[in-house]
């Protein structure tokens, strides 16, 4: 056995001279301590005031368990232990020494395993193992397992946060769309009024002259005069000439070229230009040629006729009129131009007159 070292002579001859009003060091306890896991109490002594232990035999008897226990050992690795003092009957000790022996016979290789060879051993070797197994496992789980709760939590936080973003702007869209909805109905109920209000506009501004010439008529009746015939253009018909010749009225110059129009269309043209309209737009001039063909030499008829003119070529598009002047020969085309030409100026003047939010 070896002898104990100078270090734990001194601490434990300061120990057993320690004498508070609590009283002595009453007894010393011995444990074999491992790293990381627990400790085993090998030895334990006692100690009284009136019959107080030698620090050096107290010594040599500590080191001789240790060197007993390190020797039942077969690992072949130094070990540590730790001596601890204990006064009167407290369960915390007030002091403790840590120690480390090496045992005389080493193995010559090192980390095998520490159970002996045989069934016992080799039962402990890997119940061992499974622990340190299962240790392992559950430290890689718990690791796994905590990284995939912090993601799950920061996913769902971002989820929530881009649902709320989601709903916000959907709500944003909806009032935008509900104020775009209210805007263009507004702006349809004010286009609709300023149409209704041009259509009045033009009704009264076409049937002004008619009243006018009614009331003037009825308040200062005279006989109608023949007014002199017209004279015949070369190669016209007699039933073609305007209708100045009847009796009674002044004759509106755009009135009488539409009916010298119509006249000088021939049949292929007649149907190359039918052919060019959309249905409706064929209704609308075959009414205007039934309208010329008649013998209506009054002013208001005229009025009629000359305003119908006006919303008939108003409502063909780019695509018509192209087709139109292509069906028709050179004079008719030229003849057709000089009146659009003259109805153009009639709408661009009025157009000037109106209101800046009755302008089209």
């Amino acid at each position: 056995m070896s002898a104990p070292s100078f270090g734990l002579v001194k601490w434990l001859t300061r120990q057993l001279s320690d004498i508070t009003e609590d009283g002595c060091i009453v007894r010393f306890e011995l444990f074999h301590t491992i790293e990381g896991e627990h400790a085993d109490r090998l030895e334990l002594w006692r100690n009284s005031a009136d019959d107080p232990r030698d620090p050096q035999e107290l010594g040599q008897e500590i080191q001789d368990a240790a060197d007993r226990d390190v020797q039942s050992r077969i690992s072949g690795q130094p070990q540590r232990y730790a001596v601890y003092a204990f006064r009167a009957e407290s369960e915390e000790h007030e002091g403790q020494m840590s120690f480390l022996v090496r045992p005389t016979l080493h193995q010559s290789r090192y980390g095998e395993d520490s159970e002996p060879p045989t069934e016992k051993g080799v039962i402990a070797h890997f119940m061992r193992q499974n622990e340190n197994m299962h240790r392992l496992m559950i430290g890689s789980q718990q690791a796994t397992v905590g990284q995939l709760t912090s993601d799950l939590e920061r996913e769902r936080a971002a989820r929530q946060k881009s649902e709320d973003l989601h709903w916000a702007m959907f709500d944003k869209y909806q009032k935008l769309l509900d104020k775009e909805h209210e805007r263009r109905i507004a702006e349809a109920k004010e286009l609709m009024k300023a149409r209704r209000l041009d259509e009045m506009l033009g009704v009264a501004t076409a049937l002004l002259p008619i009243v006018i010439t009614k009331l003037v008529g009825a308040v200062n009746p005279q006989p109608a005069t023949p007014t002199a015939a017209a004279p015949l253009a070369p190669g016209q018909p007699a039933s073609l000439v305007p209708p100045a010749r009847a009796v009674g009225y002044p004759v509106d110059p755009k009135d009488a070229a539409i009916r010298l129009f119509f006249a000088n269309l021939s049949e292929v043209e007649i149907s190359g230009v039918l052919g060019s309209l959309s249905g409706p737009n064929q209704l609308a001039l075959a009414e205007l040629h039934r309208a010329f063909s008649e013998e209506a030499p009054s002013a208001p008829d005229v009025a009629a006729r000359q305003l119908t003119v006006r919303k008939f070529l108003k409502g063909l598009n780019e695509q018509e009129l192209g087709g139109v002047f292509a069906s028709l020969s050179e004079s008719n085309r030229s003849q057709l131009l000089a009146l659009y030409a003259q109805y153009r100026e009639i709408e661009q003047a009025e157009q000037a007159n109106k209101p800046e939010i009755l302008r089209s």
